[in-house]
């Protein structure tokens, strides 16, 4: 590959009838300048693109991280949709289950209240009677009282 320093360096054969000099290597020499900025462009082109494609390598990984994070995300919500509604039906179906249960009691509940209310009605006329009994025995001893007083 040419070099700025080769075309500043070329040498040519001097003929007659040739071309000047001094003409030349001004020529050789703006040349060689020119080639030198062309090549340090490409240098830095060349490490401005070695930047970029380091750039785009990260950004290519952070959308890769991106992607699966966001496809975990995705993922973690489904599954605690699916939780929360297994939860749920689970609630609902203690739930069912206990409305069963005191549906199934209801009955016998009902039964007990019934028969305790025979026995508590029971309970009270047999009270009631005592209690006629006494007094009619408090009435008997009363006049007793009253006729041994006389």
């Amino acid at each position: 590959m040419l070099s700025a320093l080769d075309i500043k360096k070329k040498e040519f054969e001097q003929k007659m009838r040739g071309y000047d000099v001094d003409e030349v290597r001004k020529f050789l020499d703006d040349v060689a300048k020119e080639f030198e900025l062309l090549v340090r462009d490409e240098i830095s082109l060349e490490d401005e693109l070695e930047d970029t494609k380091k750039k785009l390598t990260h950004y290519l990984s952070l959308e890769s991280t991106l992607e699966k994070t966001l496809l975990a995300a995705q993922q973690t919500a489904m599954k605690m949709e699916e939780q929360a509604k297994k939860e749920a039906e689970l609630i609902l179906q203690e739930a069912r289950m206990e409305r069963d249960k005191m549906l199934r009691e209801i009955p016998m509940e009902i039964e007990r209240a019934r028969s305790e209310t025979i026995r508590l009605k029971a309970e009270y006329e047999s009270t009631l009677t005592r209690m006629k009994a006494m007094m009619e025995g408090f009435k008997r001893f009363v006049e007793e009282m009253g006729e041994s007083n006389k």
